[in-house]
């Protein structure tokens, strides 16, 4: 499967509630009355919770089973239906911060979670650094198809057993992670 995570940054005006309320309510059915989506999740991120990404307002994935696929949302993206969206994006995203990455990804489970930890690793081989945290469930690996310094994105659910403490000790031990609430 083929994973796009698109790091989607606040306009400086928006707080968190503004930018999370304005996808969902706007932008989210925009864009899912103008293309067709294999798969379509937003990951809203807390400036309290994680300072480091304080104008970091989501991580949207864009689920593809193929570059077919892939090339198809492309297409549409250069179309008019391309044009109003990016129009949208203008009210409430600071989109010359935002980017996206493509990564080659398999789903681990098909869980599904309210609460989300993305992990960028510069090595491969730290991908699973989070599995000893009681409580959290390795999604997927997400290992970028053209990579840079970040190698890969581990992404993994937050299960209701998680305790506040685990999640403290993880954001000191692994301060790179990024805490998120999901919508699907």
């Amino acid at each position: 499967m083929i994973k796009a995570l698109a790091f989607i940054h606040k306009k400086n005006d928006f707080s968190d509630n503004d930018f999370k309320d304005y996808y969902e309510k706007n932008h989210a059915p925009l864009a899912k009355s103008l293309l067709t989506f294999e798969g379509y999740e937003r990951n809203y991120i807390s400036a309290e919770i994680n300072p480091l990404y304080s104008s970091l307002g989501s991580i949207s994935i864009f689920q593809y089973q193929s570059i077919g696929s892939l090339k198809i949302i492309e297409e549409k993206m250069s179309s008019k239906a391309g044009d109003i969206l990016r129009e949208d994006e203008l009210k409430f995203m600071n989109v010359e911060k935002n980017y996206f990455v493509l990564t080659q990804s398999v789903q681990l489970t098909e869980q599904l979670f309210k609460k989300k930890i993305f992990y960028p690793c510069n090595k491969i081989e730290d991908l699973d650094s989070l599995n000893s945290y009681e409580g959290l469930k390795q999604i997927s690996e997400n290992i970028l198809l053209e990579p840079n310094d970040i190698k890969g994105i581990a992404e993994y659910g937050i299960s209701q057993k998680t305790s506040f403490d685990t999640l403290e000790s993880l954001v000191q031990e692994h301060p790179k992670a990024i805490i998120a609430s999901c919508v699907s």
